[in-house]
């Protein structure tokens, strides 16, 4: 304890022999000093290897000296460096100074003030990248204090440094207005190569997405990390992201130093081609491999480790690459000269640097900032010569292939013309041959069925006459007469199939009532099964639309002749016409609605084997010792099923009966497309009323329909008013001075408002007002309760619905019984 007290007793007594006379002649007088001062010359320094040395210690240790340029910029060390600086203000005023150490990548900076009379430790500050800046006006580029001396005063600066990057100093005094001035200087000389690298950036971009370029997109990326690596190394990065000061913020100038070098090392093995160079295609990929290590340990690692070993790295590096250009000079890669010019440029800009964190030069002195710049503008303009050559290039190459393309493309195009051209006349050939065939065919089937008709027709007639014969005779020209009628109406079966493929236009489609042409059909088949002994059910399984496109003959045709089929098939058993209704799919406007048509019995059934050839002419069902034969009739229907856009399948088993099912796609329409002619059915004789004065109300949404019915009814006496469409009959129910007619005639389905909801309203206001419904579909009502006086099916006949308001108003009837 002792020894201790001695020796803080000496060290003071060397600090009070060393602030005497000597010190303060030495001190910088600020009243006289210019607006900037390089304190080089006026600092001494002090090196602490082991960094641990507090401020009384360094200030009392024996190992200060003189700075010197290579004291000042040691590089990479571990060590700490302390300046002393002695200051006075001889002047009347008070003088403000800002000290400056010029460079932003310094990470820890300490200034302790103390008193020069006595050593007291006065005040600490910190700066550098580790903290924010001490100074608000001065943005944050360097590490700058400021110092205010009254008049008379006195003052001695420590200053201790210390950093992991690289320690590179320039220690300057500035008057502030003088500071922000040169600040604005750095700007500009810092920051328009930057915006220039960028603009180039932007334009090989551009390029990249014009030509999809592989080396233009690298040399955009390395560019632009550039630029990044620029804008971190002078200080711009943690001026404007990380003003508070970060551990980030000291490894990323690095970090992107190293990720710029990796991007350059693939530029140069995509445009040198060095995947086909023996030594280096193995050169370039392990110092990539090398470069990404020094990237995560600059990231993740011991900073100042880092740093030095891949500064000996990059020392190798640039001291062996540049041997790589050799061959492609002496190959003639196309531009291999701008090239080596660019990459000389980049070499040199990057030695400066790695030879400035050595310390043997400061790496932001002017003559190395306009070396900088001037290589970067060099830079830049060497690059633009590439990518214009490049461009050029592209293009003559493109043009030579569009050329070669536009050559080719019209000898193509003269081929196709000429197979055009002979297929046009092959076709031609074959239509003339087809229709010469199609006229013979005709002119044979012609002949043929006069030929087979003509001897028929008389084999019938004689067979008539002798059935006038009584006995045995008469029951042989029964025979004879049936056989003959069977082999007609086979031979007018083999004309119609064979006339199916000779017209291509035979069908014939027109807006029909759906339900009506569909009831027609099962009043026929009803008819035909009960001579059979068969029992018939209609059923419709939802509701059909009113009005379709169809041909109506052929349609009527595949059905009766399904159902003669099935009739003649089945004995004392059910037949059934099953119809239902698929609207198209929302979704695919391709779709068609389509029409289900289900023809069932329970008849024999078919066997399995025998459903595929089903539809072929002349076969033979069942088995056993008794087969039957279909003949044409099956083959007929399928054909026009076919041709009408449709499909017919059958499903069978023995003994439980067949099912016949046609998918059939249909347009639908409207009333006003049927002609006026198929509106009403055609009766031969039509009532007389006697209607004077009785009012009607007809609601139908179709102006044919209602033009037609007006005219037969106000000529048998009613006074008619006509209503467009339910939403209007609605209004004229609702209206408060209507007056009630006689009767209501309305249709079922119309836009707005359907048929029962005109008589929910007609009903509530006049209970007993007679209702008439007209429907296209009466079926849809059937088994309901729907409070309709009477409901006539579309087309409506004149002569049902004369007698039918005949009985619902009382009206006499005339001239029909």
């Amino acid at each position: 304890m002792t020894q201790a007290w001695l020796r803080r007793l000496l060290l003071a007594l060397l600090a009070s022999l060393w602030l005497g006379g000597p010190a303060r002649s030495q001190g910088l007088d600020l009243s006289e000093q210019p607006p900037q001062l390089d304190l080089a010359p006026h600092v001494q320094l002090l090196l602490d290897p082991e960094a641990r040395l507090r401020p009384e210690e360094a200030l009392s240790h024996a190992g200060w000296e003189p700075a010197s340029f290579r004291q000042l910029n040691r590089g990479s060390t571990a060590a700490a460096l302390w300046l002393r600086l002695d200051l006075f203000n001889g002047g009347t005023e008070s003088q403000t100074r800002w000290l400056a150490l010029g460079n932003p990548r310094l990470e820890q900076v300490e200034l302790h003030r103390l008193d020069a009379e006595d050593g007291r430790l006065l005040e600490t500050r910190r700066g550098g990248m580790a903290y924010p800046p001490t100074v608000p006006l001065a943005r944050g580029l360097d590490a700058v204090f400021a110092l205010t001396l009254q008049p008379g005063e006195h003052s001695r600066l420590l200053l201790r440094v210390q950093s992991r990057t690289v320690i590179l100093m320039q220690p300057q005094l500035w008057e502030p207005m003088a500071y922000l001035d040169r600040e604005l200087v750095d700007d500009l000389r810092y920051l328009l190569p930057i915006g220039v690298t960028l603009g180039l950036v932007l334009y090989l971009l551009a390029n990249t997405l014009a030509r999809g370029n592989r080396l233009l997109f690298l040399l955009a990326l390395w560019l632009g990390l550039g630029a990044i690596y620029d804008f971190a190394y002078y200080g711009y990065l943690r001026r404007y992201l990380m003003p508070q000061g970060s551990e980030l913020a000291a490894r990323l100038p690095h970090l992107l130093g190293l990720l710029s070098n990796l991007l350059l090392v693939s530029c140069m093995q995509v445009y040198l081609e060095m995947g086909r160079r023996r030594f280096w295609r193995w050169f370039f990929p392990i110092c990539t491999l090398l470069l990404l290590v020094f990237s995560l340990s600059t990231l993740f690692g011991e900073l100042r480790s880092s740093i030095a070993i891949s500064a000996l790295f990059l020392v190798l590096f640039y001291l062996v690459w540049p041997l790589a250009l050799i061959q492609p000079w002496r190959e003639g890669v196309p531009y291999v000269r701008a090239f080596t010019l660019l990459l000389g440029c980049v070499w040199i800009f990057t030695v400066m640097r790695i030879v400035a964190s050595f310390g043997y030069f400061h790496a932001l002195s002017l003559v190395v900032l306009y070396s900088a710049i001037a290589f970067k503008v060099l830079m830049s303009f060497l690059l633009l010569f590439l990518v214009a050559r490049h461009s050029v290039s592209e293009s003559r190459r493109f043009e030579a292939m569009q050329g070669e393309w536009l050559v080719a493309q019209q000898v193509e195009q003269e081929r196709l013309s000429e197979a055009v051209r002979s297929r046009s006349a092959a076709l031609r050939q074959a239509a003339v041959a087809a229709d010469e065939a199609a006229r013979a065919k005709g002119e044979l089937l012609a002949r043929v069925g006069h030929d087979l008709r003509a001897p028929l027709t008389a084999i019938m007639g004689y067979a008539g006459r002798l059935e006038e014969l009584e006995g045995a005779v008469r029951l042989r020209a029964l025979a004879i007469r049936r056989s003959a009628q069977e082999m007609l109406v086979m031979i007018n079966g083999l004309l119609e199939y064979a006339r199916i493929g000779m017209q291509p236009d035979a069908l014939l489609l027109q807006p029909l009532y759906l339900g009506d042409l569909l009831r027609s059909i099962a009043a026929q088949a009803r008819e035909l099964a009960a001579r059979q002994g068969n029992r018939f059910e209609f059923r419709l399984e939802c509701d059909l639309p009113d009005v379709v496109l169809l041909d109506a003959k052929r349609l009527r045709q595949v059905l009766m002749q399904l159902l003669q089929n099935a009739i003649g098939f089945t004995r004392q058993g059910r037949i059934e016409l099953l119809v239902a209704y698929r609207a198209a799919e929302p979704a695919d406007p391709e779709a068609w609605p389509q029409l289900i048509i289900t023809v069932r019995d329970d008849g024999p059934g078919i066997p399995a084997e025998q459903l595929p050839t089903l539809f072929q002419p002349f076969q033979r069902l069942g088995s056993g010792q008794d087969p039957q034969e279909v003949g044409l009739g099956l083959a007929i229907a399928h054909q026009w099923v076919v041709r009408m856009g449709g499909s017919l399948k059958a499903s069978s088993s023995p003994g439980r009966g067949t099912t016949m099912r046609i998918g059939l796609p249909v347009e639908l329409s409207d009333e006003t497309a049927i002609a006026v002619r198929h509106l009403v059915r055609q009766d031969s004789r039509l009532p007389e009323l006697q209607a004077e004065g009785r009012r009607l109300w007809l609601v139908d949404d179709s102006p044919a329909v209602r033009e037609l019915l007006l005219a037969d009814l106000t000529g048998q006496g009613f006074s008619v008013t006509t209503l467009a469409d339910g939403r209007e009959a609605l209004e004229r129910l609702g209206a408060a001075q209507a007056q009630p007619p006689d009767l209501l005639l309305t249709d079922f389905r119309m836009p707005g408002s359907d048929g029962l909801a005109v008589l929910r309203l007609a009903r509530a206001r006049w209970p007993e007002l007679p209702v008439l419904l007209l429907t296209s579909v009466p079926e849809a009502l059937a088994g309901q309760d729907h409070g309709f006086s009477a409901v006539l099916a579309k087309p409506v006949s004149l002569a049902e619905l004369r007698l039918t308001l005949a009985r619902l108003l009382g009206l006499a009837v005339e001239g029909y019984s």
